[in-house]
């Protein structure tokens, strides 16, 4: 995968839906909080990606959840 977990942070952040990586990782992936930190340049995981879905469609941002659902079923993935 590319740097598109990373994106989808800023993204969130420059709409001031989180504050930090570890927000981030603990409220939208639904992981644990050093989780994007240990990732770093590989992104997040499909579950991962998933649950962050999840949780923007929960919120009614759908526009978000889109663009996470597109990574998830056309993004190019390096690993599982």
């Amino acid at each position: 995968m590319t740097n598109a977990g990373i994106d989808f942070y800023h993204q969130l952040a420059r709409r001031n839906l989180t504050a930090s990586l570890r927000d981030y990782s603990c409220r939208y992936l639904g992981m644990a909080e050093n989780y994007a930190c240990l990732r770093g340049d590989r992104g997040p995981s499909e579950r991962a990606l998933i649950n962050l879905f999840r949780h923007l469609w929960g919120e009614r941002h759908y526009v978000l959840a889109m663009q996470v659902a597109w990574a998830i079923l056309w993004g190019s993935r390096a690993d599982g």
